[in-house]
């Protein structure tokens, strides 16, 4: 199923290119833009925050997916065509902190992973298509729509995370 081998590849794609990164060399970053630290933050906290409302809403039977034509427009292209839109402000519950701990981070990112993995392994597939979170900008998705958006907004973070890798290895 193209779901879990989506969620799968989700893990080595971010954290592959942290091992060999020193304990500083998560916290540096070029100009005013995140670490890497910062980066897998944002993930982890994010796809934790995701994961938590599925789980609130497991038993739910009465929804119905809620979205403007604009949004079920950008809906298409960002999960059809693999073209997320245009970042925009991140929500202030999803944005790390200044200073992340590096293992604390990789440990939630690595948490809020499993438990995605956890929905798809147990839920029926009509539960996974019927139930719904809201995305900003993407309106309602359901969890393989979820799972799809966190491969393509991981396979963007690991290019800004190997952006860094690059930048560190210049400045050292």
């Amino acid at each position: 199923m193209k779901v879990r081998r989506q969620l799968e590849s989700i893990e080595p794609l971010v954290l592959e290119m942290t091992k060999s990164l020193r304990p500083e060399e998560w916290q540096r970053a070029p100009g005013s833009k995140w670490s890497i630290a910062q980066v897998v933050g944002h993930l982890a906290i994010s796809t934790d925050i995701i994961a938590t409302r599925f789980e609130e809403r497991a038993d739910r039977t009465d929804m119905a997916r809620r979205a403007t034509p604009k949004q079920q427009l950008l809906r298409h292209l960002a999960l059809g065509v693999g073209k997320l839109p245009s970042p925009r402000k991140i929500p202030p519950e999803a944005r790390p902190p200044e200073n992340p701990d590096p293992e604390l981070v990789t440990a939630q990112f690595r948490m809020a992973i499993q438990r995605l993995q956890a929905m798809i392994e147990q839920w029926p597939t009509e539960r996974q298509e019927r139930v719904f979170v809201a995305h900003p900008i993407l309106g309602d998705l359901n969890l393989p729509e979820w799972v799809r958006f966190f491969y393509l907004h991981c396979r963007f973070a690991a290019h800004k995370i190997r952006v860094r890798t690059r930048w560190l290895r210049r400045a050292s």
